[in-house]
């Protein structure tokens, strides 16, 4: 049987107690082995995930936790990131012409700091899922 309930988490006036109950229903599905169909289209994350979308998702869902790195410095760190490769993507900028915009001097410690909080989150995700906070 497939269980779409994707279009639950476009809709801009489904309550928060709706889009937990459908994320449960996912995950029983998940768990009594039934295939799941997620349409791309239906989530909501578009492209690429910058500060902000990442934080929306945090409270859409409520994976809340340590994130590791300070929230300002991530900021900065995610949205260059983003900028760099939408430029590179869309042809605004050359590789050479990235590259100049790069501080080479803080690209090591920008990658453990990015790295560091990208596994924070994950964990918090993780953690999320195994104390079943997603139900009411």
């Amino acid at each position: 049987m497939l269980n779409d309930k994707s279009k639950s988490f476009r809709d801009s006036y489904i309550k928060k107690d709706n889009v937990a109950d459908n994320l449960q229903e996912l995950i029983k599905s998940v768990l009594d082995d039934e295939m799941v169909l997620l349409d791309p289209s239906n989530i909501p994350i578009s492209g690429n995930l910058d500060a902000k979308t990442i934080k929306e998702l945090i409270d859409m869902y409520g994976f809340f936790g340590n994130l590791g790195v300070a929230s300002r410095e991530i900021d900065d760190i995610l949205n260059f990131v983003v900028k760099i490769r939408c430029d590179l993507a869309h042809g605004n900028v050359s590789f050479c012409d990235a590259s100049s915009q790069i501080l080479w001097s803080k690209l090591v410690d920008d990658k453990d700091k990015l790295v560091k909080y990208l596994t924070y989150l994950l964990n918090n995700i993780d953690n999320y899922i195994e104390k079943k906070k997603y139900r009411i």
